[in-house]
């Protein structure tokens, strides 16, 4: 289940006046659903702190963990960093926060270290991941949080990610034609060409940012050496950077049909992402809006798991678009 920010937060407050407050916190969602306002909530609650942004976040109770170098992973240096904070003493009834930014960016060996932190977690300590892509965490990592995942508010309005923004004239074109298996295949066609480019794009500049790295590598140390060591993380980067690109590329038509939908159901304050929604909404029913929007989650699904991509693409763009939705 989804929680807005608001929602959340009253739940862990809730569970720390009862002294049943976790150790971890696994926090999900883009950042407008307010994935870092609810971790700025909770240092100015735990600690006193006032902070307008995570980089503005400085108290001797609160460490931040982020993505730094030209390669934006989190390293085990960075993990290393925060393990003397762990090992210090809280003020009684104080509480110590460690945030962890974009912590889908874990490299293997930051993400093992991290791991032994949270198995034996330090008393009086709340450590807090925060994640867009929580299924590029370990299980392991997953499993010892508590997960709240944040939905945005409607009322907050839309903001479209980049690749949305490329992807949003196709989907309103094919919108126009909804019922078509001509107008589903058409979309699909064009979601998979804007997906290579993107890869492409992803592609070239991680390996830009690793040759760039490597230089701090060039005196004393086996470039060459170095590079194929990173061969694996970097591979990891780019699939990592592909499938929120196409995640983010599939929410954009759930985002759609849900609008459409909401309007067909006459409820008030949706401000469409496309002038076309409103036409979608009187000529489709709500029920077959509802039956197109199951099959964007069964796509969703399908593409979570070793499975050919362009055959389930195939298929459930005909029933997101076309004539046969489930």
């Amino acid at each position: 289940m989804a929680f807005t920010a608001e929602q959340a937060e009253k739940l862990i407050l809730s569970a720390a006046q009862r002294g049943r407050m976790p150790h971890a916190l696994l926090i999900t969602g883009l950042p407008e659903a307010g994935t870092y306002s609810l971790a700025l909530r909770l240092a100015h609650t735990l600690t006193g702190v006032e902070a307008v942004g995570i980089d503005k976040l400085l108290h001797p109770m609160c460490r931040v963990i982020k993505p730094g170098s030209k390669l934006r992973t989190i390293t085990i240096q960075a993990v290393r960093e925060v393990e003397p904070f762990l090992a210090t003493r809280a003020e009684e009834g104080a509480t110590k926060l460690i945030l962890v930014c974009e912590a889908d960016r874990l490299s293997e060996d930051s993400a093992n270290a991290f791991l032994k932190t949270l198995e034996e977690p330090p008393p009086q300590t709340l450590i807090v991941l925060i994640t867009s892509l929580p299924e590029r965490l370990l299980p392991t990592i997953r499993s010892r949080c508590i997960r709240l995942d944040l939905m945005e508010r409607a009322s907050t309005g839309v903001h479209l990610t980049p690749i949305q923004q490329k992807f949003l004239p196709t989907v309103r074109s094919a919108l126009t034609h909804m019922g078509s298996d001509v107008a589903a295949l058409a979309l699909r066609a064009d979601f998979q060409t804007l997906l290579e480019q993107e890869r492409q794009q992803i592609t070239e500049r991680i390996n830009q940012a690793l040759k760039e790295e490597a230089k701090a590598y060039a005196e004393g140390t086996d470039v060459r050496d170095w590079e194929t060591r990173q061969k694996d993380a970097t591979a990891a980067l780019i699939e990592t950077e592909y499938l929120g690109a196409r995640g983010q590329m599939i929410e954009l038509l759930q985002l759609c049909l849900g609008q459409a939908a909401l309007i067909g159901s006459h409820a008030v304050d949706i401000t469409p992402v496309a002038p076309e929604l409103e036409r979608v909404a009187r000529q489709h029913s709500v029920p077959d809006l509802l039956a197109r929007i199951r099959a964007v989650e069964e796509l969703s699904r399908d593409l979570s798991f070793n499975v050919q991509e362009a055959l389930v693409l195939d298929a459930r763009f005909t029933q997101i678009i076309g004539s046969t939705p489930l």
